[in-house]
């Protein structure tokens, strides 16, 4: 393998509590069991840059953690799985929390404390945070101090020679015509959007996948990844070119916090190790998947699980991309 390129995680950190299954609250005074609870790190920053560190890519995470007891916990659990904690800087809050809760029967949902990423902002980020020769910005909407920012962000890891990478996440208060405007000059100075399915119909007013497509190439000229879940991801690399499915093994997960970041985490490390994009998305996909696999207390993978990744998958889409322009796996 070659020299591999250096990858900038710039997203909120936070913990991640995950509760299964829960199909719905208990009645007012009363109580529940659940089978299972994971105490784990969150954030798409941190699942993002947890990944990459523990499967050995050189990759810097820079965020931020509450100055408490909890914040303490999670930079030692990062530390322990090998990411630079020390571009992960204190702020005088409660640190935040998401409470997950999953079940069989229906989507997960998400309970978040705010805390300390309302301040998380620029100035709490080091120059080097975007000298990096690939750049992912991500955790938009849980981030409300550095929104205003992240347009200039982009643009400057750009001037310095980086891919830049966008994943916003989801916009808990509706995708008002205000933010998709925002959300479209940000992509003007990005390279790759990452996007999964729901976020992408939300973004341009679409029904369908195919629809949402047309309408975002309106506006984006650049690499669009979309993530379908367990469907896997389409590929549309321009928008003269048909986008590529890149399909996974089916894979029986009752826990899927994280899935999307575990996937943006493969996908830069890709094209940190030279894949192309569509390479690049087939070891994102092959990886979420294996992570997925994984014990909660273990969400990630080792230098040693990505070599035993099958990617044969990769060459059979290509040849069926170049039979029927469309490829599917």
């Amino acid at each position: 393998m070659g020299t591999t390129k250096a990858i900038a995680v710039i997203g909120n950190v936070q913990a991640d509590l995950v509760l299964r299954p829960v199909a719905g609250l208990p009645p007012p005074g009363e109580e529940r069991f659940v089978d299972d609870v994971s105490f784990r790190p969150g954030g798409s920053g941190g699942v993002t840059g947890m990944v990459l560190a523990a499967a050995g890519a050189p990759v810097r995470l820079f965020g931020t953690l509450g100055g408490d007891q909890i914040g303490s916990v999670i930079r030692s659990m990062l530390a322990d799985i090998g990411v630079r904690t020390s571009d992960i800087r204190v702020i005088d809050l409660p640190t935040s929390i998401t409470v997950a809760l999953e079940a069989p029967e229906r989507e997960r949902c998400f309970l978040t404390s705010r805390g300390h990423m309302d301040a998380f902002s620029k100035s709490d980020l080091a120059d080097e945070a975007l000298a990096a020769p690939i750049t992912l910005l991500t955790g938009f909407f849980t981030t409300p101090a550095l929104q205003a920012d992240v347009a200039a962000l982009g643009a400057r890891a750009r001037a310095n020679g980086s891919i830049v990478l966008f994943d916003p996440g989801s916009d808990q208060f509706g995708w008002s015509d205000a933010v998709r405007d925002t959300i479209f000059s940000i992509l003007k100075e990005c390279d790759c959007f990452l996007p999964n399915e729901a976020e992408l119909l939300a973004l341009t007013g679409a029904e369908d996948v195919a629809d949402a497509l047309a309408r975002l190439r309106e506006r984006f000229e650049g690499v669009l990844i979309v993530k379908m879940g367990a469907k896997g991801c389409l590929v549309s690399e321009s928008a003269g070119s048909p986008p590529l499915a890149v399909v996974p093994a089916p894979v029986e997960a009752p826990d899927t916090t994280g899935a999307g970041d575990s996937f943006n985490a493969g996908f830069a490390l890709g094209l940190s190790r030279g894949r192309d994009w569509v390479g690049s998305a087939h070891l994102a996909s092959a990886l979420a998947s294996q992570i997925l696999r994984q014990p909660a207390w273990r969400r990630y993978l080792t230098p040693q699980d990505i070599e035993k990744l099958d990617l044969s998958r990769d060459q059979a889409t290509r040849a069926a991309n170049e039979s029927t322009g469309v490829s599917c796996m």
